[in-house]
């Protein structure tokens, strides 16, 4: 039977923990006395997508271990082959730890990661498999989970992996939003142990087996690591929900006053929502992304200035909206270290792959 999976949208549910959790309602404008400013960067190291030794698919993900090494994963597809590149501080080019295949130690496409200590783990989700090499890429172990595998590797907290796992529906007879729950996953470093934390729900719409099957992509789940805390958004609207990863409960909400943007709807969906009688998107998601660094939370929001670039808010632990500011690079930022942003990066709009950048942060964020 034919299945058909497109890109869309849902409605926002708030997490399935206690909804007697306090929101902290922040005002439209920050802290900070100059909000909507553009980011001071500057440059300081760019690694292209090819040396005379390597060669990678754009930067898809970048991380780092405790001597400043820098771990590139690439966005190649199924059909390519992937790359897991380690260079030094300098961006001197060391080895490339990817080894494609089906065999012990080997990932067959596309993967996530995380660099803890002297360790690298990799989760191939196709073969259901993490691998653990160490920081030069020599095989140590690996475990399978093809019983109860996982959608997605969030990264390391202490000596727990952690996981995402969605549950979907099993009956779907009519073509409407469903429930999905989000839980939340700790693995420990062996495979051995495993624990459900903590789950969030939010919804999807699914096209009835009867009318070809499939699925559209609906709220959002945006998630980031940070101080024993995981901070989740699943809603289109602003709001941002905390678990704590040491007692599993939740841990405060957090929204603020946030100008929505309108969705320009194309045809395809208004076709989409005429055939399956689906619900008709109003706005953009609110939040695009969230990333943990310096000690904030920083939110990519769905603003957009043609000269600022896209526009970022800092909460800090507490859950005060204290910075708001544009940047204005032709990427997407993928890490915040020690002062120092990573990103990809275009080299032009005709560029199909981006490199990476390491910029220095040239000013203080949060203050007033």
């Amino acid at each position: 039977m034919k299945r058909t999976i497109l890109v869309f949208f849902g409605i926002g549910l708030l997490a399935a923990f206690s909804r007697a959790e306090q929101m902290r309602t922040n005002p439209a404008q920050p802290l900070h006395r100059h909000p909507d400013r553009i980011l001071k960067l500057t440059e300081v190291l760019r690694i292209p997508i090819e040396g005379e030794e390597y060669f990678y698919e754009g930067a898809r993900d970048v991380q780092l271990d405790n001597k400043g090494n820098l771990y590139i994963c690439d966005s190649a597809s199924s059909a390519r082959k992937s790359h897991l590149l380690k260079f030094s501080p300098d961006g001197r080019f060391l080895k490339d730890l990817y080894r494609q295949g089906e065999g012990p130690g080997e990932i067959q496409s596309t993967y996530d990661f995380a660099v803890n200590g002297s360790n690298v783990f990799l989760y191939d989700s196709m073969k259901r498999k993490i691998v653990v090499e160490d920081s030069d890429g020599n095989y140590k172990t690996q475990f399978n989970k093809e019983a109860s595998p996982f959608d997605t590797f969030y990264g390391i907290y202490e000596e727990w992996l952690v996981f995402g796992r969605r549950i979907y529906p099993l009956e779907r007879k009519t073509s409407r939003l469903y429930d999905i729950k989000n839980a939340i996953i700790l693995l420990s470093k062996d495979g051995k142990i495993e624990k459900e934390i903590g789950a969030f729900n939010n919804q999807m719409f699914f096209i009835s087996l009867s009318q070809g099957g499939g699925m559209m992509s609906g709220d959002p789940f945006q998630a980031a690591l940070g101080d024993d805390r995981m901070f989740n958004n699943l809603s289109q609207d602003y709001r941002i929900q905390i678990l704590d990863l040491k007692s599993g409960k939740t841990a405060g909400q957090w929204t603020r006053d946030y100008p929505r943007i309108e969705h320009a709807e194309k045809d395809w969906e208004k076709k989409f929502v005429s055939q399956f009688n689906a619900p008709k998107r109003r706005f953009e998601n609110d939040i695009t992304d969230l990333l943990y660094g310096g000690g904030f939370l920083w939110v990519r929001t769905s603003t957009e200035s043609k000269d600022k670039g896209l526009l970022y808010d800092l909460f800090d632990s507490q859950g005060r909206f204290v910075d708001s500011f544009f940047i204005n690079i032709k990427g997407r930022v993928l890490r915040i270290a020690e002062g120092f942003l990573y990103a990809s990066h275009y080299e032009s709009d005709a560029e199909p792959v981006a490199a990476l950048v390491k910029y220095r942060i040239g000013e203080a964020l949060g203050g007033k």
